[in-house]
């Protein structure tokens, strides 16, 4: 996949393998969190060691439900944006997004990430090396999902950092 600024007003996702597109379809739907679960507790971390009962349900009250419409808005938008990929068989696929929508990709990587590395319950240590693995299980194939959705965020941060075009920059993929 090639993941690059077209003409200073989007970011161009081009050369996608039916797998690659498979992959990016699922990360909207890797935010769903099951209350109560790990995940739900790695995404709306207790914002302090306090055990106030006032500042937690101030915390509660304000500033969840604002991070919970962030997060909805932005998973929204790129499911919108993925609304654009058509992959034909035997076909490389494209699709743009608007360069404004960069942060609410960003936002619905990192919750993608984020939950699967809970639900899966990976180590930092797992998360932040790489190795092939030696076995293909499911949990080895969702740590490369979960590097791929990293790659991607690092090529659109890349890309929102820069004004200027970066000719056949490859994201990985």
């Amino acid at each position: 996949m090639l993941i690059r600024k077209w003409k200073k007003k989007a970011i161009e996702f081009s050369r996608i393998e039916q797998i690659e597109a498979e992959l990016l379809r699922q990360a909207p739907t890797c935010c769903d969190l099951d209350e109560g679960s790990q995940a739900e507790a790695r995404i709306f971390p207790s914002p302090t060691n306090t055990t106030d009962p006032d500042f937690l349900r101030d915390w509660q009250e304000y500033v969840r439900p604002e991070l919970q419409h962030l997060f909805r808005s932005a998973k929204e938008t790129v499911e919108a944006d993925l609304g654009s990929l058509k992959m034909k068989l035997g076909h490389l696929g494209r699709f743009l997004v608007p360069l404004e929508h960069g942060e609410s990709w960003l936002n619905t990587l990192n919750q993608a990430r984020l939950i699967l590395a809970a639900k899966f319950e990976f180590s930092e240590a797992e998360l932040s090396t790489f190795e092939l693995p030696r076995t293909f299980s499911q949990r080895e194939l969702v740590l490369h999902q979960i590097n791929f959705y990293a790659a991607i965020q690092e090529r659109i941060i890349e890309i929102l950092n820069d004004g200027e075009e970066h000719k056949g920059s490859e994201g990985s993929g």
